[in-house]
This record gives C-alpha cells, sequence and structure tokens, in this order.
C-alpha cells in the first residue's frame, strides 16, 4: 500500500468512526458517507451495513434522492415515511422511489456536510420503521456532520513544520485560479487532499511547483 492509498485508509477509517457515533446518536438503523471530488462527482467513503451501501449507490446510479437534494440545497432533507410519500415524491424521483421499496429502509434522512457554504458531501441516514427523528435526534446528527466536516479540512501530516507557510502560500494560489475567497481555497484545498489520500502540505507543494491545479470546474 502507497503513501496515499495510506492516507485514504485513514480518513475512510475516521470517517467510519463518526458515521457508526452518528448512526448511533439519531437512534437509526444504519449509515453511509459520501463526499464530493474535485470535479463535483460524489465519492463514496463508508456505509455501515449493506442497506446504507445500496442506498448510496442507487442515489449516485440513479442522480436522484435525498443525498442528491441535500447536496444541491445545502439543507438536510428527511423523509419519515417512505410509504406515505411515495406518491409524492413519484414525479421527483421516479426511479429511487420504485428501488428504495426494494430495501428495508422505511425512513431516510439526508444531512449535508458543509463548511460555510461549501459542500463537502452528504450522510444518508436510514431507519426499517418509520417516524420523525426527535429534536435531540437531528441535533445529533448536524454535530455528527459538523466532527465529519472537521476531520477532513484537519487531515494533515502534524510533524510536518512548513504546514502554515508552504499551504497559505497555496491557497493563495488556488484563491486565484479559482476566483474565490482564501476561505474557501482553504476549503478547497484540505477537501482534495482528504480525497486524495495524502497530506495537506503535499498537496499544496504539488500546487505551488504547477502539478495540480484548479479550475472553476472544480467548484
Amino acid at each position: 500500500m502507497n503513501g496515499a492509498e495510506q492516507g485514504m485508509d485513514r480518513g475512510r477509517t475516521g470517517i467510519g468512526k463518526l458515521c457508526s457515533a452518528c448512526v448511533s446518536g439519531t437512534g437509526v438503523d444504519g449509515g453511509g458517507v459520501s463526499v464530493f471530488s474535485t470535479m463535483g462527482a460524489p465519492v463514496f467513503l463508508h456505509a455501515t451495513d449493506a442497506t446504507s451501501r445500496t442506498i448510496e449507490d442507487l442515489q449516485f446510479t440513479l442522480g436522484e434522492g435525498p443525498c442528491v437534494d441535500a447536496a444541491a440545497s445545502g439543507e438536510p432533507v428527511h423523509i419519515p415515511d417512505l410509504s406515505a410519500a411515495k406518491a409524492r415524491l413519484a414525479d421527483r424521483w421516479p426511479g429511487f422511489i420504485s428501488e428504495i421499496a426494494e430495501t428495508d429502509a422505511r425512513a431516510l434522512f439526508a444531512f449535508p456536510i458543509r463548511v460555510g457554504e461549501i459542500g463537502l458531501g452528504v450522510v444518508d441516514l436510514y431507519r426499517r420503521t418509520p417516524g420523525e427523528l426527535a429534536p435531540d435526534q437531528v441535533a445529533a446528527g448536524l454535530s455528527g456532520v459538523e466532527a465529519m466536516a472537521e476531520s477532513m479540512l484537519s487531515f494533515a501530516d502534524p510533524d510536518d513544520r512548513t504546514y502554515p507557510l508552504t499551504v497559505h502560500r497555496a491557497a493563495g494560489m488556488v484563491m486565484v485560479q479559482l476566483d474565490t475567497t482564501i476561505e474557501e481555497a482553504l476549503v478547497r484545498l484540505r477537501a482534495t487532499a482528504y480525497l486524495e489520500g495524502m497530506p495537506v502540505t503535499s498537496l499544496a507543494r504539488d500546487v505551488i511547483e504547477g502539478r495540480h491545479r484548479f479550475t472553476k470546474e472544480d467548484r
């Protein structure tokens, strides 16, 4: 296993633990986490069970579902009773509603992973029985996705003393390449390093030395 693969494996392990904690805190039966590549395509990271993996795969294959809508809107999408909502959602998610009926999921809750206005991914939770999440369970879900965002953005080599100067210099270049703020440039730099399984300082050096360039399509 090379360094990038080891890095991504560590990242997946951390996200897996956070996802399991989110499932426990919200009182659901399972969950999955997917994030977005620099080209905006979803990248599967973790699922707690087979049903969660099926839910992720269905949405990515069909391009529709609560995960897709949560990512687009930046707001949670909760379907507490899939059977009751079937007719209402038939036009909105025709393929997904048909396919999800073949699983044991009876309620779905999608929470976007965000840093400010920047979307990084989505957590999908499911339950085998219908019903709303209680207020404390919603709070647990929101806390869980916040912890995942922090985990993604702190994915770096703590022993690298060149981190501050190198990363901020690269972020300045990314800011120009994307025509955005320095804050968004830093988030994009860190999130991309996480997705590619490498310390952010390594990606920063690639940006500085011209081996990696961000484009506006990456946003």
